[in-house]
């Protein structure tokens, strides 16, 4: 369907570009200019879905990680943290390094089912496989090295607890 739908585009296209070139030499534009035009007018489209998606994930991936507080480093590991809305989001990736989890045990699906369907996702607003907090709560619980012990501390101490402290703060109204 999919190939069909590209060879009649095309012929549309070649006739229609044909007739207007025909019509441009006489020295009127008729009935190629209005065969061609949605064939024109298709491709700036397309170019401006592509340009778009281009731009949002550009976007997207700048501020992932230009965010202010939006980095944290764990045994000089930089951590990316994510938040959207109350939720702080935390880059499995970075997590994995930082545990130096080896390749073979990065299993997606392996994890996700440690750590819950919502636990392991691309962190809302970008594509960037992240943990919530209570994926990788659960993902930690599971893991027996001291690493991953310490990491635990350092999540709990060094990242969430300010954080829950500074949403109090901007909670508290000034009289």
């Amino acid at each position: 369907m999919l190939r069909w739908g590209w060879v009649l585009w095309l012929s549309w296209l070649l006739v229609g570009g044909a007739l207007l070139l025909g019509d441009y030499r006489g020295g009127v534009l008729g009935i190629g200019a209005i065969l061609a035009a949605p064939f024109w007018v298709l491709w700036l489209l397309w170019v401006l879905y592509r340009g778009m998606g281009t731009v949002l994930r550009w976007h997207t991936a700048a501020t992932w990680g230009a965010a202010p507080g939006a980095s944290y480093e764990f045994d000089a590991q930089p951590i990316r943290i994510g938040q959207h809305g109350d939720e702080l989001w935390f880059a499995a990736d970075d997590v994995f390094d930082a545990l130096r989890i080896p390749t073979e045990a990065r299993n997606t699906e392996r994890v996700r089912q440690i750590a819950g369907r919502d636990g392991l996702q691309p962190a809302p607003g970008s594509g960037v496989l992240s943990f919530s907090e209570k994926g990788l709560a659960a993902w930690l619980d599971r893991r027996t090295e001291r690493q991953a012990a310490q990491f635990t501390r350092w999540v709990n101490q060094q990242v969430i607890a300010p954080y829950r402290r500074r949403r109090e703060l901007e909670g508290v109204e000034e009289p």
